[in-house]
């Protein structure tokens, strides 16, 4: 598992338990959208494109870079 999907998991397991993201962890997530307009997305909806993307990547057999 890549850390950018590790990180998006992390970060949707907490926001969905109501639990602090850390500065680190929301700047880090921000630096990985898909696309640079894609920061400006809430943490939700970046991670799940990430995971989305990410996934469709794995089921084809490639990693995507971190």
């Amino acid at each position: 598992m890549s850390p950018r999907v590790e990180l998006a998991g992390r970060v949707l397991e907490a926001l969905a338990h109501g639990d602090h993201i850390s500065a680190l962890d929301a700047f880090q997530l921000r630096n990985w959208a898909l696309r640079p307009e894609d920061s400006m997305l809430t943490l939700a909806e970046i991670a799940i494109s990430i995971l989305v993307h990410d996934d469709g990547r794995a089921s084809e057999g490639t990693e995507t870079p971190p």
